[in-house]
């Protein structure tokens, strides 16, 4: 008994891991194609109003972490228009952008203002059709996710005509995240646990999952 036992333990185990890995992953993104753009690098720094923490740095962190979230939950394909501290024109980023199969991109970035107390998020969009029902679904989920941060502001979505969005072929978005010159903001970036840098990740996850649990919208207006 305890052989015949053993044997069916072992063709089960075998038949359970010969199933597509589809059938396996639960999560919305499985099988997804997308596209991260880390805001700024190399010669452009971005904003410099967090001391010793150039925008373009945890621009990075955030994306490589969003990145690593992806990867775990089954996305098939996950483009990094920059790795490193490069310096890329937004032509390098749209041009390297469709010539991938990604589905959405999302360029990550943080917000700045003269005044250190502001913090919030808002989303960018180019094309009505194209882009802004995504940014909605981004912009929506960061709001959710970071909203519990003190006087946290909700600053909404607005139409911005940036190269890298008008220029693209898929859905994209540019996520102003949080204020780096919010005091708060930057005591809790430059803290070293990296857990800030984390939860914006997070949230940015977050929103994709929401992107990929539905039918995205009828596209409206020229692409």
């Amino acid at each position: 008994m305890l052989k015949r036992t053993s044997i069916f333990v072992l063709f089960l185990f075998a038949f359970v891991f010969s199933l597509p890995q589809t059938t396996l992953a639960g999560s919305p993104v499985t099988d997804h194609k997308i596209i991260i753009d880390a805001g700024h690098g190399g010669d452009d720094s971005g904003s410099t109003a967090c001391l010793n923490l150039p925008e373009k740095i945890v621009n990075l962190d955030i994306s490589n972490d969003l990145k690593e979230l992806l990867i775990a939950n089954g996305a098939v394909n996950v483009y990094m228009t920059r790795t490193g501290d490069e310096t890329l024109s937004n032509a390098d980023r749209y041009n390297y952008a469709n010539s991938t199969d990604g589905e959405v991109l999302v360029s990550v970035h943080l917000n700045g203002s003269t005044n250190t107390s502001t913090d919030g998020t808002q989303g960018l969009y180019g094309k009505m059709g194209k882009d802004k029902a995504f940014t909605q679904v981004m912009h929506n989920a960061l709001w959710e996710g970071l909203k519990s941060t003190p006087d946290f502001t909700d600053f909404g979505v607005t139409n911005f005509a940036s190269g890298l969005l008008l220029k693209t072929t898929m859905p994209a978005t540019i996520q102003e995240t949080v204020f780096i010159s919010s005091t708060q903001e930057c005591q809790q970036l430059t803290d070293g646990t990296g857990i800030r840098q984390q939860q914006i990740a997070q949230s940015l996850y977050n929103g994709l999952i929401d992107w990929f649990s539905q039918p995205p919208p009828p596209r409206k207006g020229k692409h």
